[in-house]
C-alpha cells in the first residue's frame, strides 16, 4: 500500500466516524423533536409548520446528506475490503456517486414539497 493509499484511507475512516458521531446527534434531535414538540397525532399541518422554518429544513437536508454519505461510505469500505481491481474501484464509485445523488435529490425535494 501506497503512502497516497494510506492516507486515503485514513481520511476515510476519520470520516466515517466523524459522519458517524454527528449522525448520532442529528438523530437525538430529531427524535427529540418529534416526540416533545409536535403533537399527536401527527398531522400534515404540523410537518409543514416543522418544515416552513428554514433552519429546520437546513437540518433535515444535512441529516440526509450525512446518513447517505455515512451508508455509501461504509458500502464502499465493505466492497474494497479484499483489494479488488482498479476497474472494480472505479466502476463501483460512478454507481455509488450515481445513485447517492439522485437519493439526495429526491429526498430534498420531497422535503421541500413538505414545506410548502
Amino acid at each position: 500500500m501506497t503512502y497516497f493509499e494510506y492516507s486515503t484511507e485514513k481520511k476515510r475512516w476519520v470520516a466515517q466516524r466523524v459522519s458517524g458521531i454527528a449522525l448520532i446527534l442529528a438523530m437525538a434531535i430529531h427524535v427529540w423533536v418529534f416526540l416533545f414538540k409536535l403533537g399527536r397525532p401527527l398531522s400534515h399541518e404540523e410537518l409543514n409548520a416543522l418544515l416552513s422554518h428554514p433552519e429546520w429544513l437546513i437540518f433535515y437536508s444535512i441529516f440526509i446528506i450525512l446518513a447517505v454519505y455515512h451508508g455509501f461510505l461504509a458500502f464502499w469500505v465493505i466492497m474494497t475490503d479484499r483489494n479488488p481491481s482498479m476497474t472494480f474501484k472505479k466502476v463501483l464509485r460512478i454507481i455509488l456517486i450515481s445513485f447517492g445523488t439522485v437519493l439526495i435529490v429526491l429526498t430534498e425535494w420531497s422535503l421541500i414539497l413538505l414545506a410548502r
